[in-house]
């Protein structure tokens, strides 16, 4: 992520959050069904655990 980017995250189990905030330096987001239409048929697979 450039300085300008900032990616807001609730996850705070993920290795990557830090003050509600995503610090990974790139974020991968797939559905989870192949026709995917709402945040909830997607999940963000740059999540590791802490």
């Amino acid at each position: 992520m450039n300085a300008e980017s900032v990616v807001k995250c609730g996850v705070n189990t993920c290795t990557y959050w830090k003050d509600m905030r995503c610090h990974a330096q790139s974020i991968e987001v797939n559905p989870k069904t192949p026709t995917a239409k709402t945040s909830a048929e997607t999940e963000c697979t740059t999540f590791k655990s802490r």
